[in-house]
């Protein structure tokens, strides 16, 4: 860059933003070609295709050291705004406008096209509906098969406990309290919840994500609150912790399931396995439990667990228009707010927070604006929902490679090779990761 002398008018087609997100400038432009600097052309090569395709165009890119490209892009929009037609660099010694082009020696190795070929695949942009995944998620398992999944080491809960939590003296005086109220609450509007937890971080983590995705909370610190709370008003979901001194959460999802008034409640039993072990399946099954989350909370595995539980009519409230706000949020993508886009799709998820579509669609967005760590947790998303989609986990291991986790992308490109249908693409994602998995030895060894 220091020593080129760059025509400025080619900066008319790009913004400020759009070069520092990228890591990307234009520096040259003929009637067939323009010419883009970049510090990562993996993340470059997509966007750059797409501005050289909207002139009619074809994209070259040329590999530009980090430090180099960052000055160079202030002071070229610097110059660009103050009218001037160039940006001469340090060390030219001759006029006019050229390019000083630094050629490799020999090819690059295999490993590195294979390397280029994944950035690419995983950079590539989502032009049409049908390559995003379903919105079923017929492929990941049902409440009922989840809830079992998670429930089959036996707890330490005592004997004693549990003779005592299914003591049916105590139930029915419970069921009483809760019924004392002869007359039901009427209500319509959000679906409301009550929170249950002794733990001041948990409870009001939990109620935060509930009021995120739209219920209307209340929350108890012990047993007799929550009966207090039970029995002035309705609720369409109950979570409630194992830990309370006074009346467990077992106890009390018995005696809400006795309950004239909130039998139709669901309850989700919750538990901190560190202190209390994993509550098992058939003691869950026999105080009527409708689901089970372990603490400290899983967000996503949460709202797969609300998705399971929300009457079929009620699911279709708040998420009937999802794929309308998906279609604004590419909209605003194409017409460069990202971060609108990335705004719509959160919302979305609000409304439909197991569609994999959406989360594939947002991590694609978060991983355009170069925010790593988001786009990973959405990919992650998706992957959990759709455990054989190809290309978020092609594009996942690729990002944990990025941010130097190593074998957590050797293992996620494992799971991609059965379900890749590329030949070319599997070959480069194998020869990609007999090379990582070499370095890796090679480190391990102090090599």
């Amino acid at each position: 860059m220091d020593e080129s002398a760059n025509h400025l008018v080619a900066l008319g087609h790009i913004s400020l933003d759009w070069a520092r997100m990228y890591q990307a400038l234009v520096i040259h432009e003929d009637d067939k070609a323009l010419v883009i600097a970049a510090a990562r052309p993996e993340d470059a090569i997509v966007p750059a295709r797409e501005l050289a395709a909207a002139r009619g165009k074809r994209a070259e890119l040329r590999i530009a050291l980090d430090v180099t490209l960052a000055r160079t892009i202030r002071l070229a929009f610097k110059k660009f705004r103050a009218g001037e037609l160039f940006l001469v660099g340090s060390e030219v010694d001759r006029p006019g406008a050229f390019l000083a082009i630094v050629q490799p020696d020999g090819d690059d190795p295999e490993h590195r096209h294979a390397q280029r070929a994944l950035a690419e695949d995983a950079a590539r942009a989502i032009e049409r509906d049908d390559e995003l995944p379903p919105a079923a998620h017929s492929s990941t398992m049902s409440g009922d098969e989840w809830q079992l999944n998670t429930m089959t080491t036996a707890t330490d809960v005592s004997r004693d406990a549990l003779a005592d939590s299914l003591a049916e003296d105590r139930t029915m005086v419970l069921t009483a309290e809760i019924d004392r109220e002869d007359d039901p609450e009427e209500r319509a509007g959000p679906m409301r919840a009550l929170v249950v937890d002794p733990d001041p971080p948990g409870r009001i983590q939990m109620v935060a994500e509930l009021e995120n995705i739209g219920y209307e909370c209340q929350a108890a610190a012990t047993g007799a609150q929550a009966i207090d709370l039970l029995s002035q008003l309705s609720f369409d979901l109950v979570f409630a912790d194992v830990s309370m001194p006074d009346v467990d959460g077992l106890r009390l999802c018995r005696a809400i399931k006795r309950s004239r008034r909130l039998n139709r409640a669901r309850v989700v039993v919750t538990a901190s396995v560190v202190d209390s072990g994993q509550v098992p399946a058939e003691v869950l099954q026999r105080h009527g439990a409708d689901g089970y989350l372990e603490k400290p909370l899983d967000s996503r595995r949460l709202h797969r667990l609300l998705h399971d539980l929300t009457p079929p009519e009620r699911q279709g409230e708040r998420a009937s228009d999802h794929e309308a706000l998906l279609g604004e949020a590419l909209a605003r993508y194409h017409q460069g707010d990202i971060d609108g886009a990335i705004a719509k799709l959160r919302g979305a998820l609000v409304a439909d927070p197991s569609s994999p579509k959406l989360h594939f669609m947002l991590a694609n967005m978060l991983q355009r604006a170069s925010r790593w760590p988001d786009a990973v947790d959405e990919y992650e998303a998706v992957v959990e929902l759709q455990p054989g989609y190809f290309p978020a986990l092609t594009r996942l291991a690729y990002l944990y490679f990025r941010q130097g986790l190593h074998a957590r992308a050797v293992e996620t490109w494992r799971r991609a090779l059965p379900v890749c249908d590329d030949p070319a693409l599997r070959r480069n994602i194998e020869l990609f990761m007999r090379k990582l998995v070499a370095d890796m030895s090679r480190q391990d060894t102090g090599l």
